[in-house]
């Protein structure tokens, strides 16, 4: 059965380089794994050469789902004590800081890669001027790699057709824009190592001139009145998914009579979730997000289950006053 699940992946993952799918399966059963292999090969939610802030010389790090990583997924998949003890070491409930822990995970076990910093602040005249995300070596390339994460999630706001600019992809809370922080990774963040400062920092490291390179995970969300035009240099690889609000979800999501329904924690929004527990019908689901937002006007991020209870899309449920600010 699990070979049947890789053998389904490894499908999948192919068909999602020619043409748009719902969801990418990660059929591993332990969810830290799948939120590892989520987090290191899944599509990037931007093509940033295509990008006006970005540098000749900044690049994707998109590594390549090989057979022996497959393998080493497996076998973590069996036995994830490693990596649950990785992640214990520095507990956190920041998803952002999280996605970072796995990616280092990653890149201190692949054979390819040899991990030799990360969260390596920067400073100048006793300002910290900021701090490289991670650095490595490429044994592949031969070459260092100064990289940069971020795991993000935007929803194109109402009224804007979600071709437009990035400025109108905000955040859940509203505190965060995609425009903005492509222009804090490009413009500010990659180039940390062109200051004086930065170079000082790498040649105490013995690197010089390492491939700059962006890892940008996540997930977009649009209304589905808004149409299907994709935002620019959007990676068509990935799907754009939809938010609604209370009064939109009946008539907004085609239902089928197997299809079930499950509130994600914010500790889930990574990868695809792989069980029904806790799931819900659709009058259900509306019935507990009003209760929500009674409590709470935050908005719910929902995973849609198909009748093998696997995630076959997710939506946000937003609430009225969503956005609550320009």
């Amino acid at each position: 059965m699990f070979i049947a699940f890789v053998l389904k992946e490894a499908a999948i993952i192919a068909l999602n380089s020619e043409c748009s799918v719902q969801i990418i399966i990660y059929p591993y059963r332990n969810r830290e794994v799948r939120d590892l292999a989520w987090s290191c090969f899944s599509p990037n939610l931007v093509n940033i050469a295509h990008c006006d802030a970005a540098s000749a010389d900044t690049g994707l790090c998109q590594p390549e789902l090989s057979s022996p990583r497959q393998q080493w997924l497996q076998a973590l998949d069996r036995d994830p004590s490693r990596l649950q003890q990785y992640l214990k070491q520095k507990p956190t409930r920041r998803l952002g800081l999280y996605f970072e822990r796995l990616w280092y995970f990653f890149l201190h076990e692949d054979p390819e890669t040899e991990l030799l910093a990360h969260n390596l602040p920067v400073q100048q005249s006793g300002r910290t001027l900021g701090e490289f995300d991670c650095l490595y070596f490429c044994r592949r390339r031969q070459r260092f790699v100064h990289l940069e994460l971020a795991v993000k999630f935007y929803l194109c706001a109402p009224g804007a057709a979600p071709s437009c600019d990035w400025q109108a992809w905000i955040g859940p809370d509203c505190k965060d824009r995609m425009d903005l922080k492509l222009l804090q990774m490009l413009a500010r963040q990659i180039r940390l190592g062109d200051t004086p400062a930065g170079e000082q920092a790498l040649d105490a490291m013995g690197i010089v001139k390492p491939m700059k390179e962006i890892a940008l995970k996540g997930y977009l969300f649009s209304h589905p009145a808004d149409g299907d035009a994709l935002p620019p240099d959007y990676n068509t690889n990935k799907p754009i998914n939809n938010w609604f609000r209370p009064r939109d979800l009946m008539a907004g999501i085609h239902a089928g009579t197997a299809s079930r329904y499950r509130c994600l924690h914010r500790s889930e929004w990574l990868s695809p979730t792989g069980t029904a527990e806790a799931s819900r019908s659709l009058e259900q689901l509306i019935e507990s997000v009003a209760e929500t937002f009674q409590r709470e006007q935050y908005p719910t991020l929902v995973a849609k289950l198909d009748a093998n209870n696997q995630e076959h899309e997710r939506f946000f449920v937003v609430p009225p006053s969503w956005p609550w600010v320009g």
